[in-house]
């Protein structure tokens, strides 16, 4: 007897692991969209950055330097913000920048190995619920008394939703991981050149 593939009711029925790797899918993107939001609230190029800081360090006005990096919100503004404060203070200028780099990194990585997390053991997850599919198909075929193929198939495309489901949660979860990544790399570059160039602008 012919059964209809129906995907819904298919993951209706795979049971908690289903469940589980659909929650992890919602996590993903909860994830990628207060990372892109907090991204885009906290950087702005090199570039600009810089060119609305010059004028100020051009006439040595490093109050209000402070006071336009303050304005300006992004991480590369706070780096140079610490730069001007330790000139203020007499201390390190490069050790003050770079211990300022390294806290607005973390902050923007935050929440950024959950990612990774997920993409690890979502495929786990989806073959463990595979192999409980199975389990389940075989002992259904063996109470079965007609259409024992049927009974089985069914099960088995059952259960191998759940790998699928596993795959694709890994595989978002892994791109939006690499992709904050590369961005965090092309970041830290960008800070380590405006900690060369503050330090020589200031003297150090």
């Amino acid at each position: 007897m012919s059964q209809d593939f129906n995907l819904l009711n298919i993951m209706m029925k795979g049971g908690w692991t289903i469940g589980f790797l659909i929650l992890m899918s919602v996590v993903v993107f909860a994830v990628l969209w207060e990372r892109w939001n907090y991204f885009k609230a906290h950087f702005k190029s090199r570039e600009e950055v810089m060119a609305g800081l010059d004028p100020f360090l051009n006439r040595r006005n490093y109050q209000e330097c402070m006071e336009a990096c303050d304005r300006n919100g992004s991480f590369l503004a706070q780096i140079v913000r610490a730069g001007l404060k330790a000139r203020a203070d007499k201390t390190d200028i490069p050790q003050s920048m770079e211990r300022e780099a390294k806290i607005q990194l973390l902050k923007l990585e935050h929440r950024l190995p959950l990612l990774a997390t997920i993409g690890s053991i979502a495929p786990y997850v989806g073959l463990f619920g595979t192999v409980l599919g199975i389990i389940h198909a075989f002992r259904d075929l063996a109470q079965a008394n007609a259409g024992g193929a049927a009974v089985v198939s069914q099960g088995i495309a059952e259960a191998l939703v759940a790998t699928a489901t596993g795959l694709f949660v890994a595989i978002t979860s892994v791109f939006i991981y690499n992709w904050f990544q590369a961005r965090l790399n092309a970041m830290s570059q960008e800070a380590e050149i405006v900690i060369s160039e503050i330090s020589e602008r200031l003297g150090s």
